[in-house]
């Protein structure tokens, strides 16, 4: 599951992601990107991953091909994580060619927000 953040960039969504994520929760997403952003505008994803059971990115990411135009919309992807999962961002770029993705310590956040705020 996941929970929507406030963000500092009206152009960049936050998430908290913890467990598993679902269908459900891609559909969440997407009404919510269907809510704050027009079909053609581009947004950033910045994403807290805690502690995950199973395959959950995978889910997630077919889940939310339901609406195949909103994948045109990721510009960045920022991962925060203490973990080593750069396999999600791997992942991530397999799924969305052309989607720009980096994984981050919680004590580079500061760079996280940076890196998606650059042109």
């Amino acid at each position: 599951m996941f929970t929507i953040l406030s963000s500092r960039d009206p152009s960049t969504i936050v998430i908290d992601i913890r467990e598993k994520l679902t269908g459900h929760d891609a559909r969440m997403l997407d009404d919510y990107i269907q809510g704050f952003f027009d079909d053609d505008q581009s947004f950033n994803v910045l994403a807290f991953v805690h502690e995950l059971n199973g395959s959950t990115l995978e889910g997630f990411w077919e889940g939310t091909k339901v609406n195949l135009k909103r994948w045109r919309q990721f510009s960045k992807f920022a991962i925060v994580t203490e973990r080593a999962f750069i396999e999600l961002t791997t992942q991530a770029a397999d799924y969305l060619p052309g989607l720009k993705a980096e994984d981050y310590k919680p004590n580079q956040l500061e760079e996280a927000w940076n890196w998606l705020e650059e042109n």
